[in-house]
């Protein structure tokens, strides 16, 4: 899967990554994947359950949850959320 099906969860409100994510599947993308680290975790749970109630046929494909070293003794969590629309 290419970069562009990638939504990464910053600073935004939750609707505008939602936006994000209707385009891209009106643009033909069947995945996209929705991440996220640290505090913005939530954020990115909550847009994908609020894709859920706004499209028909958004289903969860796939959770990766991970952590990547930042300094030498801190770790940032990670989350991937996998999602799928079929029509």
């Amino acid at each position: 899967m290419s970069e562009e099906n990638v939504i990464i969860v910053g600073r935004k409100p939750i609707r505008d990554y939602v936006l994000a994510a209707i385009l891209l599947f009106n643009e033909g993308h069947e995945e996209i994947i929705i991440k996220a680290r640290g505090a913005n975790i939530s954020k990115a749970v909550d847009i994908f359950n609020a894709l859920k109630s706004r499209l028909s046929g958004v289903e969860l494909v796939d959770v990766k949850i991970d952590s990547i070293e930042r300094d030498v003794q801190r770790l940032i969590p990670v989350i991937e959320i996998r999602v799928r629309r079929s029509i």
